[in-house]
């Protein structure tokens, strides 16, 4: 009987876990712009690609026009583990690091092309991880226009 007993809990929990492995990750995409704006256009093109490239393992939720959080709440919300993804502004990460401040600084590039040639190389790629001790990680940096 303990067998018995043994062999359906373990055959349980062997089925438990391919039910829980089989349901797709859900990530909760929050931003506070409509979607017909450049960062929401991003936030449809990464939903299609992930449903383009990892169909029925993950899918991607976006809550658009600050549907869920605003930019002073979501990057709290991930914290939590309340949203998955945001594409807040950089002025909104002060709270968590000054390094990103440095595209506050007037004048400190020559132009659009200095900007991405900055981020993509390696101090800009450094910042994007600036926030990985405290459990945030950039993948990427989003033109919204300058000032």
């Amino acid at each position: 009987m303990r067998l018995l007993t043994a062999a359906v809990t373990s055959l349980a929990l062997t089925l438990g876990a391919q039910a829980i492995s089989a349901a797709p990750v859900e990530i909760k995409f929050s931003h506070v712009v409509a979607e017909n704006t450049p960062k929401g256009q991003m936030a449809i093109k990464f939903k299609e690609l992930v449903d383009e490239r990892l169909a029925g393992k993950v899918e991607v939720k976006v809550f658009p026009n600050s549907q869920l959080f605003g930019d002073n709440k979501v990057l709290e919300a991930m914290l939590l583990g309340d949203v998955q993804m945001a594409a807040p502004s950089l002025s909104k990460f002060q709270k968590y690091t000054k390094t990103l401040q440095i595209f506050d600084l007037p004048f400190l590039f020559k132009d659009m092309a200095a900007v991405e040639k900055f981020q993509n190389g390696p101090e800009g790629q450094k910042l994007l991880n600036a926030l990985q001790k405290k459990g945030l990680v950039g993948l990427g940096y989003l033109h919204n226009g300058t000032v």
